[in-house]
């Protein structure tokens, strides 16, 4: 398969275009995949399609690569979804992000719930500059050409008065009545609510059905955090694509 290789430039990239790969890919290029000149690449920008490339040169510290033709081609969800979902352990957040990515989620929202593990505001600026880097990765992975926003952290009280939280949604909640496969059967949430450690606050499930959301659960057995949004990320995907 040919590597993926995204590339952040302002303007649309043109057939003839010679680019420098960015230090992180130039290093993952020459280093990771051991590619080399004449080598074929496949670049895109985040903006739609795809560009074919091939490798002119990798010196010491770049990676000089020619863009070819441009193919438009995408792969995106058939229903845009938001995640929002709660901050957890730091290696746990890391893979929702990278496997949301790959099953579709057009948003990612970090919040601040009441059982989240405490994140210092600074400490949480810098990881959501980590979370946008790897859902670039999980792009380039997975064969999305479209790169997901991902929101700096904010809190649970703060995004529910916001909005965007107008938007039909979810939240995810194991005592819930209803079952996702039964509200997403009626009508599709474009907003998925998923909560840390330890689930939501009886508090918060009832602030977001007062926002409008509908609860729902994920079947007879508790999911682990980390879990239940790709579960749930899932269950929409196969429910849009029926």
């Amino acid at each position: 398969m040919i590597p993926r290789i995204h590339l952040d430039v302002d303007e649309p990239l043109r057939q003839g275009d010679v680019s420098v790969l960015p230090p992180q890919q130039s290093r993952h290029v020459a280093q990771a995949l051991r590619l080399r000149g004449g080598d074929a690449l496949t670049v895109f920008t985040g903006r739609g399609g795809e560009y074919e490339a091939t490798i002119e040169r990798v010196e010491r510290r770049d990676v000089v690569v020619r863009v070819g033709r441009h193919v438009p081609i995408e792969r995106e969800s058939a229903f845009a979804v938001t995640l929002v979902q709660s901050l957890m352990a730091a290696d746990m957040m890391d893979l929702v992000v990278r496997k949301a990515v790959e099953l579709g989620v057009a948003t990612i929202v970090p919040v601040q719930a009441a059982r989240s593990q405490g994140v210092p505001a600074e400490r949480a600026a810098r990881r959501a500059g980590h979370w946008r880097q790897i859902a670039i990765a999980a792009c380039e992975q997975c064969g999305r050409n479209r790169i997901p926003h991902v929101h700096d952290a904010t809190s649970l009280s703060r995004w529910l008065a916001s909005d965007d939280a107008d938007a039909p949604g979810v939240i995810l909640d194991a005592t819930a009545a209803a079952s996702l496969v039964a509200v997403g059967s009626k009508a599709l949430p474009s907003v998925l609510l998923s909560g840390p450690e330890g689930g939501f606050t009886p508090e918060e499930v009832h602030a977001a059905t007062a926002r409008g959301f509908f609860a729902a659960h994920l079947g007879p057995r508790v999911l682990r955090a980390e879990t239940a949004p790709l579960a749930a990320l899932a269950t929409l995907n196969a429910l849009a694509e029926r």
